[in-house]
């Protein structure tokens, strides 16, 4: 077996600590943490995701600069040492400005090196032909981390409480450091290997690497403002929506139980919809890729109010949204592969931070006010599936270097 799917096993797991612990746990914690912090009012509380996608506009390029000066073998590990050291600290807030602080630093630093930046660079490190795939087999790790999170966190908080669950989560991510440190390999070259596993006599003379990417080149660049303008408006969305999917769930009057079956359906589905759009990408191209995911989910949020009433067609709305949010992911950082190359790939993901964070950082806060004014979510729902025509259209101008044969 190619050693490259060895470093896709471990960008799964990376995936799966930093998705889980730094995403997911915020909406299993929204409840909790609001009748502790805000009087059960959940828009203060929202604000821990805004706070820590506003922070990634500053540490997502000082992320992507130090992957041009150490290596992912480094980088990651001081990533998830980072988790720990931050939900230590949250385990023993006593106020909201506490968790405040805690997510609008550690959090973003972690899961910037550990995942978003980190592992994606690894895999993209690895392959090239076969890249969409084997960014969407790492990233299946990202999304079922909403399944395994959410059920680990109702276990959690019935036997500690959230401070007992934010405890739980710095020891996962302590014991992950060495792990990951002894199973990193950054390049192939390490190996004496070829990215997807070819020889020279199948493929010729490696192909030259388009020029390093500085911040000022990265701001001066149209593709990189239309993907991360593109990708923004579906990630506003996307987050906005699971971010409060467990409230929107248990007001329409379901239980707690039947609200964690929800975000786990959306998670196992955002998994698959992993592999489904990674094979996508490498059959038809990673721009239609990105296309079928964006109108998936556009038609899946036009789909939610609609089945709120009827428990299994609300979960099979709830599974075509999961599908669709999967391939998102995929498609753009394969898109920054394709175009910006691996030892650009890194970078790249970095200075994109600062155009994706304006608009990621509204969504979970708009949707829970929006809540809070109009008692429904149903008007934050169709404003986002409408959006997703303008992120549609932001793609057809990009300039996307030929695949090599």
């Amino acid at each position: 077996m190619f050693y490259g799917w060895r470093m896709v096993g471990v960008a799964f797991y990376a995936h799966l600590v930093a998705s889980g612990l730094g995403f997911y746990g915020l909406p299993r914690l929204l409840v909790p943490l609001a009748e502790e912090f805000s009087d059960g009012q959940r828009a203060g509380i929202a604000m821990l995701g805004a706070a820590m996608s506003l922070a990634g506009m500053i540490f997502g390029p000082l992320v992507g600069r130090a992957l041009t000066r150490f290596p992912l073998k480094t980088v990651m590990p001081f990533g998830v040492a980072v988790f720990a050291l931050g939900f230590l600290a949250a385990s023993r807030a006593t106020s909201l400005w506490h968790l405040v602080a805690v997510y609008a630093t550690t959090v973003p630093i972690a899961v910037g090196a550990l995942s978003s930046i980190g592992a994606n660079a690894l895999v993209g490190n690895w392959f090239d032909r076969q890249r969409p795939m084997a960014i969407g087999v790492s990233q299946f790790g990202l999304s079922i981390s909403g399944a395994v999170a959410t059920f680990f966190i109702s276990w959690t908080l019935s036997q500690g409480g959230w401070r007992g669950t934010y405890l739980w989560f710095a020891g996962i991510a302590l014991v992950s450091a060495p792990l990951l440190w002894f199973a990193i390999t950054d390049r192939p070259s390490q190996r004496g290997l070829r990215p997807d596993g070819v020889t020279d006599e199948e493929v010729g003379p490696p192909p030259a690497e388009p020029p390093s990417l500085t911040f000022a080149g990265a701001m001066r660049d149209r593709n990189l403002w239309l993907i991360g303008m593109c990708s923004g408006i579906v990630f506003s969305g996307t987050t906005g929506l699971v971010q409060n999917a467990h409230a929107f769930t248990t007001d329409a009057g379901y239980t707690d139980p039947q609200a964690d079956t929800m975000l786990a359906v959306i998670s196992i589905g955002a998994a698959l919809g992993k592999l489904l759009f990674g094979w996508l990408g490498v059959r038809f191209g990673e721009r239609p890729a990105f296309w079928i995911a964006i109108v998936g989910q556009m038609l899946a949020m036009l789909l939610l109010p609609i089945a709120r009433d009827t428990l299994p067609v609300l979960l099979a709305a709830g599974a075509i949204f999961g599908l669709a949010l999967g391939g998102v992911m995929p498609a753009m950082a394969a898109l920054l592969a394709r175009i910006y190359g691996p030892a650009g790939f890194g970078p790249a993901m970095g200075y994109m931070a600062p155009m994706l964070i304006p608009f990621q950082m509204i969504g979970a806060p708009l949707a829970a006010a929006v809540n809070d004014w109009t008692g429904s979510y149903d008007l934050a729902i169709y404003g986002f599936s409408l959006s997703c025509i303008v992120a549609a259209a932001l793609l057809v101008p990009l300039q996307i270097p030929q695949r090599r044969a």
